[in-house]
């Protein structure tokens, strides 16, 4: 976006006069500038930045109460911070074409935290939205504030560990703090099956879909986690699996400690060992390594918002799991087109489609829980 573009958006932003889609346009720019710009500023405080900037466009009181004193920029990046959050472009560097079609008035609001938690005797618990995870404990189940879970059968910690399941439905995710301080979070679509206590020699756990894990160190008991195709093991250290059914490729991506991936079925034989910064891809032929991840776009989901930099089709994936909608296609969708750019989860799918159409590229309609992607 041209700096004079973006000075006239941001007064329009203090005087309370931008609209949804400018609302975006304006939350961007920032993310990318920071970066360019501002390269010594460390990945936790770019978080900070992101999580702020985003909750302060979301609200819904007038923005010329904002302060934007918080931001941890020079003053003459101000501009620059006020506008990043969904910028997109193609590959091809299409010029933005600002009259493009608007977004059928139909509207899908985004995920939240939802979850099913299902008990080795078949006890099936609805997890309450308005709680975000839960914590195993000996003898109980609780959300992570505290409150008990109720269930009908015993939990108590002399009984032999029992298999449970927590899944999140498309549109959900929800966190987990197992038995050992072990903490996972969970993506949409996606399930852990655990015990409620782990033996003493090791920790095993299974997965489908997404999650990231904060593995407690124990050198005595190694962590396992068996997911599509493939076995993780691992001590204590943090690592994403992204493993859906619907995705070519299996991807482990570590970013701190040491974590051994192998492969199960035909490639049994197949193992290798990822250093941080490091990510094995899994195909049904073999298990690769990729040395330069963009860490920050594995993990974006975790922290609250979506980072892009991939075709359309990968990306609306991304978007069907979070907003509970289907994609259709239509014939003339170049689907080898990339997108790049980032934008809060929280936002309705309206706003994200609006600002992908800027590149005029592509266009979307929304019928019901549908989403038609069209030429």
């Amino acid at each position: 976006m041209e700096e004079k573009k973006a000075q006239t958006l941001l007064r329009k932003y203090l005087a309370g006069d931008c609209t949804e889609a400018e609302k975006a346009l304006l939350e961007s720019w920032y993310l990318q500038r920071e970066l360019n710009d501002f390269p010594d500023l460390g990945t936790k405080e770019r978080l900070q930045d992101k999580q702020q900037l985003f909750a302060m466009l979301e609200k819904t009181h007038h923005p010329k109460k904002h302060n934007l004193y918080w931001l941890k920029l020079t003053a003459a990046a101000a501009l620059a911070a006020v506008i990043f959050g969904l910028w997109f472009y193609t590959s091809q560097q299409t010029t933005i074409n600002s009259n493009a079609r608007a977004v059928n008035k139909n509207d899908i609001a985004p995920g939240g935290n939802k979850a099913v938690l299902t008990l080795a005797n078949g006890e099936v618990i609805d997890l309450s939205s308005d709680k975000n995870g839960i914590v195993i404990q000996a003898g109980q189940l609780a959300y992570s504030d505290g409150t008990e879970i109720k269930t009908n059968g015993s939990n108590a910690s002399e009984e032999p560990a029992q298999l449970n399941t927590i899944a999140t439905p498309v549109g959900g995710q929800y966190q987990v703090i197992l038995q050992d301080g072990t903490k996972v979070w969970l993506n949409a679509a996606s399930s852990l099956r655990y015990p409620s206590r782990f033996n003493s020699k090791e920790r095993n756990v299974e997965i489908s879909g997404e999650a990231y894990f904060d593995v407690t160190h124990d050198e005595k008991r190694p962590f396992k986690v068996r997911s599509k195709g493939q076995q993780v093991e691992v001590l204590g250290t943090a690592f994403n699996i992204m493993a859906y059914d619907n995705e070519d490729m299996v991807k482990t991506t570590l970013l701190r400690g040491a974590v051994r991936v192998a492969g199960l079925g035909p490639l049994k034989t197949k193992i290798v060992t990822l250093l941080p910064g490091q990510q094995s891809l899994l195909t049904t032929q073999q298990i690769s390594v990729n040395n330069n991840p963009d860490l920050e776009e594995v993990v974006s989901w975790k922290n609250g918002y979506f980072k892009f930099n991939e075709d359309i089709k990968n990306i609306m994936n991304k978007i069907a799991r979070w907003y509970n909608i289907e994609v259709v296609y239509r014939p003339g969708v170049d689907l080898s087109q990339t997108f790049s750019g980032e934008v809060s989860k929280s936002r309705n799918v309206s706003v994200l489609l609006k600002v992908m159409e800027l590149t005029g590229n592509v266009h979307f309609k929304i019928e019901e829980r549908r989403i038609i992607v069209m030429p």
